[in-house]
């Protein structure tokens, strides 16, 4: 019997392909990133990306309001970023996350903090899929939810459907990442 029910609670065990479950709580604001391991351990890329979106606005104190300032990426707890970061690319093989992202913004001649010029910041765009032909998708029809996206396309830490226009926080977000010593560790 004691078997059996051992059995049957491994059954109900989220999947987390080897991510350790010790450290999916923030120490910074005790958000619990149980579910993110979950979804990104299961390959269900969307649906990660959506939970991204809300555990962002949840560090942020922005949930009542459903989108982030300015500000708010400025204020980001570096716990949280550095969590979120090693679940995206543990699961992904180092093809997702935003410390993949971040050596590509710096590569295009964008600059973490500082708004260089659309040109630099399209290239970004258009190197992780962000962009095709020219413009910016529409993120909930045209994101490649697969390890078939080009390297760094996933997170979109973005609630709007388009990225174009939003130069400005996505920079400071970067300003954030680099504060937070997100960076891409060596393989």
């Amino acid at each position: 019997m004691k078997r059996l029910i051992i059995a049957l609670a491994l059954l109900f065990v989220p999947v987390t392909s080897g991510l350790a479950q010790d450290n999916l709580v923030s120490p910074e604001t005790g958000i619990s990133y149980d579910r993110l391991a979950d979804l990104l351990a299961r390959e269900q890329w969307r649906q990660a990306n959506d939970q991204t979106f809300d555990l962002l606005l949840q560090v942020s104190g922005r949930n009542a309001q459903g989108w982030m300032d300015l500000e708010s990426f400025k204020t980001l707890a570096c716990a949280d970023l550095q969590i979120m970061d090693r679940l995206w690319t543990e699961s992904s093989g180092g093809h997702f996350g935003f410390s993949v992202q971040l050596p590509i913004f710096l590569e295009t001649g964008n600059k973490p903090g500082r708004l260089i010029d659309d040109g630099a910041f399209d290239l970004f765009g258009d190197q992780i899929g962000w962009r095709k032909d020219s413009d910016w998708v529409v993120f909930k029809e045209n994101l490649v939810f697969s390890l078939e996206a080009p390297e760094g396309h996933l997170p979109n830490p973005r609630q709007q459907y388009e990225v174009g226009g939003n130069r400005l926080q996505f920079t400071t977000f970067a300003q954030r990442l680099v504060e937070c010593e997100i960076v891409k560790s060596a393989n």
